[in-house]
């Protein structure tokens, strides 16, 4: 800290008697741009203080004036209240040093970095509400929260993965539950898809995490980016086993859906669309003169059009008679919208009642969608864009295997038989309940 600097007009109450009272302080330079200054009145005296503002907005003082508290002219300085001319000083040194090491980031934490980077998303991003919800359920709650980001350490990140993996979720007017905990109903492939799952989630986080972070660094913060660079992801966690609904399947489910839902899934099996953009469309979204869907707010931000076959053409058809163009597509019986664990729950108890195990989520009917068009030989890139992916590269990669294929074809047919179908007494009662 500067030292304090003297002054023989200010220094004592004894020298500021000699000063006639006026609404002008008496001014002491501290340093550069960093005043002192002493209003006398009839009353007594106040301590001021007066900082330099270099990026002042055009019309505004480029001086900042700031009463400090009663200087000692009648009363003892308590350094709180009342004030000697050094006990001031160092209430301004001190000020001015605190906010030059917030100017420069050092006190900058991980919920700093979190409140930007969140913002920085709103302003730019279509993700931004469903990172908030992920970053505040996995970052803001943990003990790397208020850590300063200079001060991270790798082993932090570690403490943090493993308590990200034992995380406790909060119910609603239950108990709380670990997140990983297997229902007493469940099978051993449950059981692993349930983990793989939650390995899923925790690399989603990891990668909103260290994009966070990795602005931080990139908007001056200083950080210390080595400790975050050995969060690696876990392996294998997203090659999911593609979850697809049958004809029969899709069949039961929307059967055993009340209204309200079976209209959305029934939407959801023709146009492969997500439900966030089901439950955004309008009445006039749908053109029965091109027999299209116009998907007008995308994940990607670029509006599409969705062919429909007749049978979308009729259910849109039946959907929008009677409505204006601007109404709502899809509401709840009560008229109320849709939201995400509304739309959780019901699916859930519908797969129930279909007895369709392990139960589907909404985004299976995408899966279903693109899985029964690519085995009818459609090729991948007309598959991509009605999916409304830039190209094929993620249809490929999570559908390429049902398209088919002349590799397989050819093997089929050139490879010998190795004896490998010997004579056995075992039965398949698959075949023979054939």
């Amino acid at each position: 800290m500067a030292r304090i600097r003297k002054s023989a007009t200010l220094d004592s109450p004894e020298a500021r008697t000699a000063l006639r009272a006026r609404q002008e302080p008496y001014w002491h330079r501290i340093e550069q741009g960093l005043f002192i200054g002493y209003r006398k009145s009839k009353a007594g005296g106040r301590w001021i203080l007066r900082r330099y503002r270099a990026t002042a907005a055009p019309g505004n003082s480029r001086y900042l004036e700031k009463a400090l508290g009663v200087a000692d002219d009648h009363r003892k300085a308590d350094g709180v209240e009342v004030l000697s001319f050094a006990q001031a000083q160092r209430h301004i040194l001190t000020e001015a040093e605190d906010q030059a090491i917030d100017a420069s980031g050092q006190r900058y934490t991980v919920r700093d970095a979190v409140a930007d980077y969140v913002d920085w998303l709103h302003r730019n991003r279509k993700s931004a509400d469903a990172t908030e919800v992920m970053l505040n359920a996995y970052v803001l709650s943990s003990s790397l929260a208020d850590q300063r980001l200079a001060d991270l350490k790798a082993a932090d990140f570690e403490a943090w993965l493993t308590w990200a993996m034992k995380r406790r979720r909060k119910r609603r007017g239950k108990a709380t539950e670990a997140e990983g905990s297997a229902p007493s109903t469940e099978n051993k492939a449950e059981a692993a898809e349930r983990n793989r799952r939650r390995r899923a989630t925790l690399n989603r986080v990891i990668n909103g995490l260290k994009a966070c972070l990795n602005h931080a660094l990139n908007n001056g913060k200083p950080a210390n980016s080595a400790a975050w660079a050995r969060l690696k992801k876990f392996r294998s966690a997203d090659s999911a086993r593609l979850r697809w609904l049958t004809v029969a399947e899709a069949e039961r489910l929307q059967n055993a859906a009340p209204p309200d839902l079976r209209a959305l899934i029934a939407a959801g099996l023709n146009t492969g669309c997500r439900a966030g953009e089901l439950l955004a469309l309008r009445a006039g979204d749908f053109d029965p003169r091109s027999n299209t869907l116009l998907i007008a707010d995308s994940k990607s931000g670029k509006p599409r059009r969705v062919p429909l076959t007749e049978d979308g053409v009729a259910l849109f058809e039946r959907l929008t008679a009677g409505m204006s163009e601007d109404e709502s597509l899809f509401l709840r019986a009560d008229g109320s919208p849709w939201y995400r664990v509304a739309l959780v729950r019901a699916m859930r108890a519908a797969c129930t009642a279909a007895k369709i195990r392990p139960a589907a989520t909404f985004h299976t009917l995408r899966h279903t969608y693109a899985s029964h068009l690519v085995q009818a030989g459609v090729p991948l890139i007309f598959v991509a864009e009605a999916l409304g992916h830039s190209d094929a590269r993620m249809v490929m990669k999570h559908y390429g295997h049902l398209a088919p294929s002349h590799v397989a074809d050819a093997i089929r047919a050139a490879l010998p038989k190795f004896g490998t179908a010997t004579q056995q007494n075992v039965t398949d009662m698959r075949a023979r309940k054939a």
